[in-house]
């Protein structure tokens, strides 16, 4: 087995290997892009994806929280004050 064997398998390789290089990255760019497109919005969708967006919204949520249970706290203090400004009226002799 000589060199002349290997020169024509060298000049098929020098030809083919570009072909299918070029056949796969196509592929892979035309036909997987739509799928990763649509694997990326589905987690997203599902709330996997946009995790800064989720936190941001989580921590609002917190702050909205801690603001209504700082209102239903003052609301309960005003209806107690209510309530012992009813009874004292109620006992005051007329």
């Amino acid at each position: 087995m000589g060199i002349e064997v290997l020169i024509p398998i060298f000049g098929v390789m020098v030809v083919l290997v570009p072909i299918v290089g070029i056949t796969t990255v196509l592929t892979i760019r035309l036909g997987g892009k739509p799928l990763i497109e649509t694997l990326a919005k589905e987690l997203r969708a599902s709330g996997f994806g946009g995790s800064a967006e989720n936190d941001h919204r989580i921590t609002s949520l917190i702050e909205q929280v801690e603001v209504l249970s700082t209102e239903v706290h003052r609301l309960r203090e005003a209806q107690a004050f209510d309530q012992k400004l009813i009874e004292a009226k109620g006992e005051a002799p007329s």
